[in-house]
Parts: structure tokens; sequence; C-alpha cells
């Protein structure tokens, strides 16, 4: 049986692999693979990967924002995007890129995006935003153009684009403008983008004058004027594009804020709610944070669709991370996307393709994309989008299953936090796949738990040619002959099977059957 799995996944080829963690690989920060010392498991091959072209569905996502700062080239990605197995990518509009003499529009690279990506099966959606200087004019803005000017040096990435400059709060002037703009855009996208985002994170991202209008004037008020230019915004959108879908979006979930949004009626106006999310834990009260906003933003008999749109982790310097390194995003983007379509997301967007250049005041790069800029090369974090986007296609979760995950020594008087283990049972194209992973600090590279697996699903499908799945290092292992499985007949897990022992690691790893393997 292992040899049979073997060739089929040698018959799997792929344009790029990560390194072969032999050992402790610098690669994977020392970690070694927690997978290669189990005793009855045996190395058979690497994981296949698919072109996005050739993916019917999925909901991973990749972020494209900042192009209206122009930070990356995007032709330079299409080559590695290509091969990821993304369905979707977010775009900023940039309205101060594309209308620099009053009532003129150049949407030309904006086309470059959206036809760019559809090419190799990317759909692009659309977030409308930022400010213009022709229309919302601000002085900060203009000081720190200037200041560039005179010495040379890049202008700040927020500077570039008139980040968060709303024109909501400079008259009617500014908002007849706005419209304008909106109605063109839609006008020239209609046939090609049908997802429209109003504005990008409102409540730190509204401003007044370079205010932050939910401090200066408090958060009732910014939520009721949010509220209010979704409205407007949206109406224009559809008088073009009556089918177009409308988003809002919130970079915190656990906030006052959103409780001020239902009580105005967002719910009323947007087809899709997305939520941003960064941190060290993407688990971190996150079923609670979704129940939060569903619970105050749906309307009776109207079912909000809810995405994550933009969550990421640097690889490099950066302000938030004490412990930045490939490895770690690799394990967060991983641990995003499952844990993302635990709660229900219909999309779950990783924030970036690719590192921003110039990004920040002090011209520094942001290295929060799964490429490498500077080297043009794909980071960890990229090889583990390659391993979701096969499996993500035609994944579906499956609740009617079950996972769970026991300490060797369950009766044993000591804390049960450090086996606190998360699972979540889905099914491909008819297969059962199941997800385990210890959700720790990311930073921490925590050890690993040993246990047992037990899963339950249905007579049919039993896991008969147990895998096991390393989504980062792409491994793939099989059942060494007379492995410790058995199907259980007492205790708590009646009629499951058992797999173990077993140390799991602080990001997903997958377990499934060798028939995963046996279509596409």
């Amino acid at each position: 049986m292992l040899d049979e799995l073997k060739k089929r996944l040698s018959e799997f080829q792929s344009a790029f692999l990560p390194p072969v963690s032999e050992g402790e690989c610098a690669e994977y920060d020392f970690n070694p693979d927690p997978l290669a010392s189990v005793p009855f498991l045996e190395f058979a091959g690497r994981m296949p990967h698919k072109k996005s072209a050739d993916i019917s569905g999925s909901p991973l996502g990749i972020g494209f924002e900042t192009l209206d700062r122009r930070t990356f080239e995007p032709s330079k990605t299409f080559p590695w995007l290509a091969e990821s197995g993304v369905k979707h990518a977010r775009c900023q509009t940039g309205w101060m890129r594309c209308e620099t003499v009053p009532g003129q529009f150049d949407f030309g690279w904006l086309d470059e995006v959206v036809d760019g990506l559809a090419s190799i099966g990317i759909r692009t959606w659309f977030s409308l935003s930022y400010g213009n200087p022709l229309y919302t004019p601000n002085r900060e803005y203009a000081v720190a153009w200037e200041e560039a000017r005179k010495t040379g040096k890049t202008v700040p990435g927020w500077a570039r684009g008139y980040v968060a400059e709303t024109p909501f709060y400079h008259g009617e002037e500014s908002m007849t403008a706005w419209r304008r703009y909106v109605a063109a855009l839609t006008t020239h996208f209609g046939g090609r983008v049908s997802e429209w985002e109003v504005w990008n994170e409102p409540e730190a991202f509204w401003l007044r004058n370079n205010r932050n209008v939910a401090v200066t004037e408090g958060i009732p008020k910014a939520a009721r004027d949010y509220v209010e230019f979704v409205r407007d915004t949206a109406s224009v959108v559809r008088s073009v594009l009556p089918d177009a879908r409308i988003i809002a979006d919130v970079a915190q979930t656990g906030t006052t804020y959103i409780r001020e949004l239902g009580k105005n009626r967002l719910g009323e106006v947007i087809d899709v709610f997305s939520y941003h999310f960064y941190g060290n834990n993407p688990e971190d009260f996150l079923p609670e944070r979704v129940a939060h906003i569903r619970a105050n933003l749906e309307i009776p008999g109207k079912k909000l669709e809810v995405w994550e749109g933009e969550s990421g982790r640097a690889s490099g310097k950066s302000a938030l991370f004490a412990m930045p390194s490939e490895y770690n995003q690799a394990k967060y983007l991983v641990r995003r996307h499952v844990s993302d379509i635990a709660c229900g997301c219909s999309l779950t967007s990783f924030f970036t393709a690719t590192d921003l250049l110039c990004y920040y005041p002090d011209g520094g790069d942001s290295h929060y994309g799964i490429i490498h800029a500077r080297e043009n090369r794909p980071k960890l974090a990229y090889f583990a989008m390659q391993s979701l986007g096969w499996l993500f296609d035609g994944l579906e979760t499956a609740p009617e299953y079950f996972c769970a995950f026991t300490p060797l020594r369950k009766q044993q008087f000591c804390s049960v936090l450090p086996f606190s283990v998360k699972t979540l049972s889905l099914r491909r194209k008819g297969i059962p796949v199941f997800a385990l992973w210890l959700p720790e600090n990311v930073e921490i590279s925590a050890q690993t738990v040993p246990g047992m697996i037990q899963v339950v699903t249905e007579d049919a499908p039993l896991l008969r040619e147990p895998i096991f799945i390393d989504p980062i290092r792409r491994n793939v292992y099989g059942f060494r002959d007379g492995n410790p499985r058995r199907n259980m007949n007492f205790g708590s897990f009646i009629g499951a099977q058992e797999f173990g022992p077993i140390s799991l690691p602080d990001y997903p790893v997958f377990i499934s059957d060798a028939s995963l393997f046996s279509g596409n």
C-alpha cells in the first residue's frame, strides 16, 4: 500500500518545492520535522500543487493592496501566483492614482492587475479607497510630498496614497467627485469585478484633516458617518451594476464600533462583512469575534456572509513581532486560513502577495509578502499556501465527522492546558480530512505535544490507508505495515479510529486517506 502511495505522489510534478527538512534545518528555525520521528510513519513523497487556473473553487485569497502607492511591480508576482493555488485577490483602487486631472480617469494600472490576475485564474475584488488631493486637501500630506521633493527621498506610503483622508468630510463637491469616480470605475470594470468593498478599516483610517474621527468626535459619530458613506457609495455602484456585492470591513472585531454599525443598520446595505486580524495567535477568541459580528450586523431574514479580508505576519523586521521569520510566517498563514474556515468564512485572505518596497515613513520595506520582493523568490509561506491551494480545492467543512486528541496519560494529575489542541473536520471531494494543531504563541515554536488521535467518519470513507500531511514542509507520510491504528469499541470514542502516539506541532497537520491522491 505504501509503495502505491509513493508511486502516486511521484507522478505529481511541482515547479517549486521548499527545502527538504532533514534534521533541524535553518529554514525551519532549527525545528525538526514533527512527523519524521514517528516510528509508524514513513516518508512517501511531496505534496502536489495546482495552478490557480486549474482550481474550480476555493476560499483562499491573497492581498494585492497598496498598489495605489506603487509599492511593488504586479507583473513580477504573476508567475509565482499562477502556481500558488489562490483564487481571490484584494486590490485597493487608489482614487489619487486614477484621477490626477479633475474629471479624467486613468484605469490602465488597474486593468493590468485585474486582467493579469484573471489570466492566471485569480479573481480580483476591489476596495474603494482612499483620498485625493484634488478633493480632500490636507496640509500634512502636502508637507510630506514637498519634503520628499526637497530631499530626494521617497514619499511615505501614507502620503503617496492620501491614506484615510475621506471625502465625506470635505463637502459636497468632494462627495460629488467621489461618486463620479466610483461610477466611472464600476462602468469600466463592470464585467470583470463583482465585489466592491467601501473603504479600508474605517474605524482606524477614517480621517478629517488627518485626525481620526472616532478619537476626536466619538465612535458613535464615526460609525454613523461610515454607514451613511457606505449607503451613498453602494447606491452608485448598484446604479451601474445592480448585482454587485457590497462589502464593509473593520480592522478590529471586538469593539463598540461594530455595535454602532449595527445600530445604524449597516446590514441592510451590505452583502458581506470582512474582518481583519493581526497578532501572534490567529485563533484568539475568533469564534466569539465572528459571533459578535453576526449578532450585531445580521438583519432578520438576510444571511450575512463573513470574510476574513486581511491578515498577515511579517517574515522580517517589524514593530509588531519579537521573532519575525519565514517559518513563523508560514505557521501563521496555515493557522490563519484553517481557523477562518472553521468559523464559517467563505473567503480568507493573507496579507500580502509580495513585500512592499519603501512602505514605511523611514523608507523601509514591509516584509509581509509570501514572495521576497528584493530577491524575487518564494518564502516558506508561499509553499504552505501551495499546500492549502491543493487541499482546499473542493474542500468543505464536515461537522458530521469528529476528531479529538487525547494525552497519553489523560488521567494524570497535571495541567491540561498544554494539550488544548484545536481540531477541524473536513471533506475534500468525498474524502475525510482532519486538521490538528496546538494553538500556542506562533513566535515561541512550542514543544510538540504527544497524544492519541481519534476520528469518527461514515462507514464508507473510513481511513483505510491513513496518511499525514505537513503543509509547510509539503511532506506526505504513509503508515508502515503493522501501524498502531485500531477501531475503538469502548471508552469516550466508541466506533472511532485511533492513531498514535503522535506529537502535534503549533501549526495544522492533516490526517486523511491515501485515496486523497487518487484523483486530483
